[in-house]
């Protein structure tokens, strides 16, 4: 239990006067703050219930907020799991590990490809958060990556645990499907990263964990662990599948790894 003490741990510590703004306009961005400050206040409180978090389902994310900040998350993990793939001898991954990070980097282009088609856009309204930074060791050695990779996952779980329930709430049946699919995936890749750290039991959790109130504190958490500060000597760039030849590699050859590649189970690329 100890990756989601440290998630907990990252929500409490959170400093407000360092949260990024969400805001896709200057029109809305004083509303965004607020949200998203208010969100990060409420972490003491959640922390101090140890890990029997079930956070009152709190004011809820717009559309835009929810599926542009889970863009961003999708757009950090295929930079995560690309570089990941660059350094795999350095990290010290086994085949079978290589072939899993290639599927999992093809998950996450696709899921990048069905959020775009719903409209979403960078959260920040800037390229500088198409970059991002990483813990010391996240590429260097297997406890690096494993480490790293498990706190990632467990924050996209439980963001898209809370963009299912705003978008319940909201009687929007297709984006709580296609949020509650991708939250599900990501659970998987979070029991993988746990067998790369060889911490079995590898799938742990009889119920998942309700560790947010919405999707906004996701984003002031990875903030707050610095993975959206990128700086010299820490800066590794998302780009998009054109033009570059690992990522179009996610697409047209790793997908194929991938039984079912659209949300009603059929597949693109065979």
């Amino acid at each position: 239990m100890q990756y989601y003490k440290e998630f907990l741990e990252r929500l409490m510590d959170t400093d407000t006067n360092k949260i990024v703004d969400l805001a896709q306009s200057q029109a809305n961005s004083r509303r965004s703050f607020l949200k998203v400050a208010l969100a990060a206040g409420a972490g003491a409180a959640l922390a101090g219930k140890a890990l029997n978090v079930t956070p009152a389902h709190a004011a809820t994310d717009d559309l835009p907020t929810i599926i542009n900040v889970a863009l961003v998350a999708e757009q950090l993990a295929v930079t995560f799991q690309t570089n990941a793939l660059l350094n795999a001898a350095t990290i010290g991954l086994k085949p079978d590990e290589v072939t899993t990070i290639q599927a999992i980097v093809a998950t996450e282009a696709l899921h990048i490809r069905y959020l775009q088609a719903y409209g979403a856009v960078p959260a920040y309204g800037t390229q500088q958060f198409t970059q991002f930074s990483f813990p010391a060791g996240t590429f260097t050695s297997r406890k690096g990556y494993a480490n790293t990779a498990i706190f990632l996952e467990t924050a996209f779980v439980t963001a898209y645990m809370a963009a299912t329930r705003d978008f319940a709430a909201d009687a929007r049946a297709d984006l709580a499907g296609l949020t509650f699919q991708i939250g599900a995936v990501e659970a998987e890749h979070r029991a993988l990263s746990r067998a790369v750290a060889g911490d079995p039991p590898y799938a742990d959790l009889t119920f998942e964990l309700n560790l947010i109130p919405n999707v906004a504190t996701a984003a002031t958490v990875l903030g707050g662990a610095g993975f959206l500060s990128p700086a010299s000597g820490n800066t590794y760039t998302y780009t998009d599948f054109v033009g570059n030849s690992l990522t179009t590699n996610a697409i047209n050859a790793y997908a194929r790894l991938l039984t079912a590649q659209t949300p009603d189970g059929s597949r693109i690329y065979s």
